[in-house]
């Protein structure tokens, strides 16, 4: 049986980013469904966006936010409001906001980059383990992504691998179905490349 357009484009993905990360494949899932995400919303300055880093971090989008805000972010979560159940009933906002900084991010503004990098976390529930590695796991990223000098080739590869994506309609398919197919698809390409 052959392989699907969906698979080639993936695969073709990768091929270019193994290029350019070729010891970083972490950052394969979070870059190839980020570019996607990003290309569907068309998103203006959608490469500031990979580049920066820090659409996500702004503090006055996250920090600003009332101690209701945060209260119900975690109370209308049903997988947060059974992990942080002891400190919603004990209205803990020390805890929740520090938490919040972290898990708002992923589940309230659905970044598609931190979404994918910890996608095995928001899978099993792990919310803990995200808040816990959140700082070093995304300056992890932003080093390697910052360190290397061909960001022009990298946006371009970038751009193209998600006009590709584009054209096979996948837009249709909610984020969480295309997060599992980009998922599925990545991990069976890298394990496939280390046989």
């Amino acid at each position: 049986m052959g392989k699907s357009s969906l698979e080639k484009v993936v695969e073709e993905g990768i091929s270019f980013l193994s290029k350019i990360f070729p010891l970083k494949t972490y950052l394969y899932f979070p870059l190839l469904y980020a570019s996607f995400i990003w290309a569907i919303k068309r998103v203006k300055e959608w490469k500031e966006e990979i580049f920066s880093l820090k659409v996500w971090l702004d503090p006055d989008r996250i920090e600003m936010k009332p101690d209701e805000f945060i209260l119900n972010f975690f109370e209308t979560n049903p997988a947060l409001n059974k992990t942080y159940e002891a400190e919603i009933k004990k209205k803990d906002l020390v805890s929740l906001r520090k938490n919040f900084f972290r898990l708002y991010p992923i589940i309230g503004l659905e970044d598609p980059f931190l979404s994918a990098l910890f996608y095995e976390e928001l899978k099993s529930g792990d919310f803990e383990k995200i808040v816990k590695e959140f700082e070093e796991r995304v300056s992890q990223a932003e080093k390697d992504i910052e360190a290397f000098n061909g960001k022009l080739k990298l946006l371009e590869g970038l751009k193209s691998f998600a006009n590709e994506m584009i054209s096979l309609n996948l837009d249709l398919f909610s984020q969480d179905k295309v997060q599992d197919i980009f998922a599925g698809l990545i991990k069976k390409s890298l394990m496939n490349n280390d046989e």
